[in-house]
């Protein structure tokens, strides 16, 4: 099947004539700030021969040393782009206050803001980004709503429903897909002041945007199929281990030793009472974790009352935890507390030092009864998980693959007002194309940038030649948030691999960015929502991918869909040995992979477990809190 997506891309009508810029050498690949508030491209050194393309800095204005320079559209498109940003970012200041939008202070996002609503909680934004758009050979500008959240406002379900995720009725906002739509389309009506007077620097005419989203042609992959117990198989992941049991269970039942403060008793009840499971049975009542997961839970009778959540409270649950597990039982502490403060990362990082996973329950979770309600089913699969349990796997591609996701973590420190990193961390979560859970491993660590990248180096290169023997396919996501020189070092170290080892297993590089402008929408049903693993190409090797979306036998929209993926091949071995539809394959179904909950992020695992790590271990680097033995085979960190 194949339909069509409209992209949130307004593309220029017709195209942009030369334009003049002022380029000076580039002497060295160092030294990126020695032209402050430049940025360098790489041009042809001659209009006539343009075998040479080596880098310049770039300015719009005349600059001393630097020469005029005529330049093409389809020279360089991040140049073009880079012009096309200025002439918006121009048209708003000419036409526009000061606190009608806003320019990031970092100088390699090229967007503007337009600001559209204020609110208590924060603002409502149309953010505008000048996008090339390869596969039609357009330029234009990517546009896309945004709710802006006002710094010291703490989440609430107000910004939920700000943020389109839950409705009027702060229900789940199952018009998603239209509300978005209609916030862009009316923020891009309002300034069509600014759109209708770009000009690019040096030319006389403004340039034309068109008012419609480009339709862009899209195929769906594989849906995701999840395989339990005896390989049986099943769409639903909840309705699989109901009916057929977890993929590997228990050896044995885990002891759930309860802990928290006496006042805080009653919602511990309420919360072992509801894994138990309700009698009443009906359509959103949790069965009971003996019903999903084979094995009855041993409900420790004797909790442990804390004094308080005061880190030396903690330090007494943990001893306590210890002795309970000198038996040999696997124990997993539920721990009650107030809130996600510093408690909730002390605990974290205490337990998980000691190779403890330990499971957290709030309190607003468990005194709301209609939350618990949704919510006790995924505590459930957590806690199954975290005592070693393996709940479902999906359907992997034909040939076993390795996949790599490569995440990183600095402290930062801060003197005199300018931060600098004090100790740098790159993670690897290992899965294979099944989507089953192998290990972390620390791939760098160091206070210096070169020890670390040096560790960075040859880790990923041992790792990446342990593997060889084991997997036909090696393929490694990459997380958006890693810096050049680091991404450079993971491309390198695969290309070393393939050259030094005659191997037939093959390697890929692939780039994840799940927090990217892009938005689609698919105008053949009334909701909007793209079919689940929709894929539209916008390049060559450039992708977005819906993990989640509605299905062609069943169009009804029963939770919020969130927007593609973006998703870049960097590099295949042995000459594209591996299909980008393989590639994409296993992205979609790694994001069924993912044991947080039956409707947990549907992101790939790869890089959204990394995430989790990256984050709360900078999280225990603030605090001086202690590491947890990443290596530890049991998923912690859910």
């Amino acid at each position: 099947m194949s339909y069509q997506i409209h992209l949130n891309f307004l593309p220029l009508d017709g195209d942009i004539a030369d334009f003049t810029v002022y380029r000076k050498r580039r002497e060295t690949e160092q030294n990126l700030r020695s032209q402050e508030g430049m940025k360098s491209y790489r041009l042809p050194e001659h209009l006539e021969n343009q075998e040479a393309w080596p880098l310049y800095w770039v300015s719009v204005d005349k600059e001393p040393d630097f020469e005029e320079f005529r330049a093409s559209a389809t020279m360089n498109p991040y140049l073009t782009c880079q012009i096309l940003f200025l002439s918006l970012r121009t048209a708003a200041s000419k036409l526009l206050a000061p606190e009608q939008y806003r320019v990031p202070d970092n100088h390699f996002i090229n967007e503007v803001s337009f600001i559209q609503n204020r609110y208590d909680e924060g603002e409502e934004e149309l953010v505008v980004q000048p996008y090339y758009l390869r596969s039609t050979r357009q330029f234009g500008y990517l546009v896309d709503f945004h709710f802006r959240l006002r710094d010291g406002v703490p989440f609430s379900r107000r910004i939920q429903q700000l943020s389109l995720s839950l409705d009027k009725n702060f229900r789940r906002n199952l018009d998603y897909y239209t509300d978005r739509l209609a916030k862009i389309r009316d923020s891009v009506n309002s300034r069509q002041n600014v759109f209708s007077t770009l000009q690019i620097p040096g030319l006389m005419d403004t340039i034309q945007i068109s008012k419609d989203f480009v339709p862009l042609p899209a195929e769906p992959l594989r849906t995701k199929v999840y395989q339990f117990a005896n390989n049986r198989e099943s769409k639903s992941q909840f309705a699989g281990l109901r009916d057929h049991g977890p993929l590997v269970r228990l050896e044995r039942p885990p002891k759930l030793l309860f802990m928290f403060r006496e006042q805080d008793r009653q919602a511990a009840r309420r919360l072992a009472v509801n894994l138990r499971g309700s009698k009443s049975r009906d359509r959103f009542s949790f069965p009971g974790f003996n019903t999903l997961f084979k094995c009855d839970p041993n409900i420790v009778s004797d909790p442990m009352i804390l004094p308080n959540l005061s880190k030396s409270s903690i330090e007494e649950a943990l001893v306590r935890a210890k002795q309970d597990m000198e038996e040999g039982d696997v124990v997993v502490p539920i721990i009650v507390l107030p809130g996600d403060d510093d408690s909730y990362l002390v605990q974290k990082a205490l337990f998980s030092n000691a190779k403890i996973a330990t499971q957290v329950c709030t309190l607003r979770v468990l005194q709301d009864e209609n939350l618990l309600k949704w919510s006790i089913a995924n505590i459930a699969l957590q806690v199954f998980c975290k005592a070693g349990g393996h709940p479902w796997k999906v359907r992997p591609t034909k040939g076993r693959s390795l996949i790599v996701g490569i995440s990183q973590s600095h402290k930062l420190r801060e003197l005199n007002g300018r931060r600098s990193v004090e100790k740098y961390f790159a993670f690897s979560v290992m899965t294979d194309n099944s989507g089953l859970f192998q290990k972390i491993k620390v791939l760098g660590e160091g206070t210096e940038q070169e020890s670390y990248i040096d560790a960075l180096r040859r880790n990923l290169r041992e790792v990446l030649e342990q593997s060889t023997r084991d997997f036909e396919r090696i393929v490694v996501h990459t997380s958006f948030k890693l810096k050049h020189r680091e991404m450079d070092i993971i491309e390198s170290a695969v290309s070393e691999i393939v050259e030094k080892n005659d191997t037939s297993c093959r390697f890929a590089v692939v780039k994840v960015n799940h927090k990217s402008r892009f938005f689609g929408i698919n105008r053949d049903v009334n909701s909007l929502v793209p079919y689940e693993a929709t894929r539209v190409q916008l390049g060559p090797r450039e992708y977005l991918v819906w993990f989640e979306g509605i299905y062609p036998d069943k169009k009804t929209v029963n939770k919020v869909f969130p927007g593609p993926t973006h998703l870049q091949i960097l590099r295949v071995s042995k000459e594209n040995s591996i299909s980008d539809e393989v590639l994409l394959q296993d992205l979609v179904n790694l994001s069924g992979a993912n044991w947080r909950g039956f409707n947990a992020k549907s992101a790939p695992v790869s890089v959204f477990y990394c995430h989790l790590v990256a984050d709360l271990v900078h999280d225990f680097h603030e605090r001086n809190l202690p590491l947890p033995p990443v290596e530890d085979i049991r998923p912690w960190f859910l």
